[in-house]
């Protein structure tokens, strides 16, 4: 997800391989997909960064 420009941008990967690269982690508790994808477009535009979002349990 990347929201530094006009628009959100959503894609489905590539992925990026750990072990590349890692900038850092957030865990977020959310319900569903949707929530997860709209607290990852909010935070892409604040920190001016792509976000990765991946299930977690």
């Amino acid at each position: 997800m990347d929201n530094r420009g006009e628009q959100p941008v959503f894609s489905d990967g590539p992925f990026v391989e750990s072990k590349e690269y890692l900038a850092g982690v957030w865990v977020w508790e959310a319900p569903d997909l949707d929530v997860a994808l709209g607290l990852a477009t909010e935070a892409s535009k604040i920190c001016d960064r792509k976000i990765e979002v991946r299930p977690f349990h």
